[in-house]
């Protein structure tokens, strides 16, 4: 498939994950794709990389002003960058709030606000918002987290509704427990992660923590013209752990 042919996107979160693959996704499929993120070059042959803090206003409009002169044109946008950090609410600091906040809901906004102009003056497009299956539904021990995530969910089908008179998408991926460096990393960082890998296994009815490919897959889908009577959902990519 093609599906990508004479697009321009920009996917934020690009180093790994999720992001990487749906940069990769993208590319495979002949879409002009940038790869924003914050460390070092990106390792994927025929992505375009650019440095981006999401939390940081400035680096939007640069990002997106560049892309414009280079391109000329921006067609997708999919927000994925994000931190995921745990505690109750007793011991969240306002600092970890603001930074799970700002992270994962103020760059949003931030990449919305600096892309649509962009997107709208292509003759329309789509967006996609990576939130998580927290955002649906509460999960102990991460208040701060789920409140940024919901968010995400109730900003993504405000956004469609303002959006869709200019021929712009707006949709979300919620997915559960991924292997990405984010979940490995807080596996890892536990007494016994192999019980608490198994714990997080038994959530998903189908039985398995899922690939960063495959929720990348979902993202491509909405970002396609495939999904061209789809906006304002915030679909789980969960293994089923939404309906337990």
């Amino acid at each position: 498939m093609q599906r990508f042919l004479g697009k321009v996107a920009l996917v934020t979160g690009a180093s790994t994950g999720i992001g990487f693959e749906t940069v990769r996704r993208m590319r495979d499929e002949g879409g002009t794709v940038y790869a924003a993120h914050r460390r070092g070059e990106l390792e994927l042959e025929g992505a375009r990389s650019v440095r981006l803090d999401v939390t940081d206003e400035g680096n939007w409009e640069r990002v997106v002003a560049d892309i414009l002169a280079e391109a000329g044109r921006l067609d997708i946008l999919v927000n994925n960058a994000g931190v995921r950090e745990s505690g109750l609410v007793e011991e969240t600091s306002l600092e970890q709030w603001h930074r799970l906040i700002d992270t994962n809901l103020t760059s949003i906004f931030l990449g919305c606000r600096a892309a649509v102009p962009a997107i709208r003056r292509s003759g329309g497009g789509a967006i996609v918002n990576v939130g998580s299956i927290t955002g649906i539904r509460g999960t102990e021990n991460m208040a701060a987290y789920s409140a940024s995530k919901s968010g995400v969910t109730s900003f993504t089908s405000s956004m469609a509704l303002d959006l869709a008179p200019g021929n712009i998408r707006v949709n979300a991926v919620c997915p559960a427990a991924i292997r990405t460096r984010m979940v490995t990393g807080w596996l890892d960082s536990t007494p016994d992660s192999e019980a608490l890998e198994a714990a997080v296994v038994a959530k998903h009815p189908i039985g398995r923590i899922g690939r960063p490919e495959e929720v990348a897959s979902v993202i491509a889908f909405l970002a396609s013209d495939d999904a061209s009577f789809m906006t304002g959902l915030s679909i789980p990519v969960d293994g089923g752990r939404s309906i337990r």
